[in-house]
């Protein structure tokens, strides 16, 4: 009778594989969290006063009020895609895009109060004011001296990573991928301006 003598490593090997086949899914599974940073590090490769992420509140607080008027959280990600290509589009022909989809968010909110969206309980009801806040606290700090404007966006923007973690738990209005992905670029984003800004 022969002995076999184990090949010394192959169960180590093999644990060691199906540990990674395991984190890959995990990975894969947070997508919008990896999307989220790689936004937020293009975004901060070029940072001036902090004041210029105002933006990302105005366009956070219109594709939430559009989602929830629309009332289908499977438009979240289109929606995006559309607020996006109109500022393109606005700079491109050297439109200042505030002033347009700030106009655009308000007549989104009036629309959603005479239909009805806007005035459903719980998160429906706070859209309108949140993102009016949020709206207003943006155009704040254009208008106030750089040192005080980039910690209005911070503020604006650490709230605002507080009402996607809202919104993720509830899993309503908007698609729980794009309030992840919002989370963690308005968390990363508004940290960095507080650090690295100065």
């Amino acid at each position: 009778m022969t002995e076999t003598t184990p090949t010394l490593g192959t169960d180590t090997d093999t644990t060691q594989a199906a540990g990674w086949l395991r984190v890959v899914p995990m990975l894969a599974h947070r997508w919008p969290t990896w999307l989220g940073l790689a936004f937020a590090a293009i975004n901060l490769a070029d940072t001036g006063d902090g004041t210029e992420f105002s933006f990302l509140l105005l366009l956070a607080a219109s594709g939430y009020l559009l989602v929830a008027v629309l009332d289908r959280p499977r438009v979240t990600w289109p929606v995006l895609y559309a607020l996006v290509a109109a500022v393109v589009v606005l700079r491109l022909f050297d439109f200042d895009p505030w002033p347009v989809l700030a106009v655009v968010a308000v007549l989104v909110v009036a629309v959603g109060l005479v239909r009805g969206q806007l005035r459903r309980p719980g998160l429906y009801a706070l859209q309108s004011p949140a993102a009016l806040g949020f709206i207003a606290l943006g155009l704040a700090a254009l208008y106030v001296p750089a040192d005080i404007g980039r910690y209005l966006v911070a503020a604006g923007l650490l709230a605002h990573a507080v009402w996607d973690g809202i919104h993720w738990r509830a899993n309503k209005i908007v698609a729980r991928s794009f309030a992840e992905w919002c989370g963690v670029l308005d968390l990363v984003v508004g940290l960095a301006i507080l650090m690295l800004v100065h």
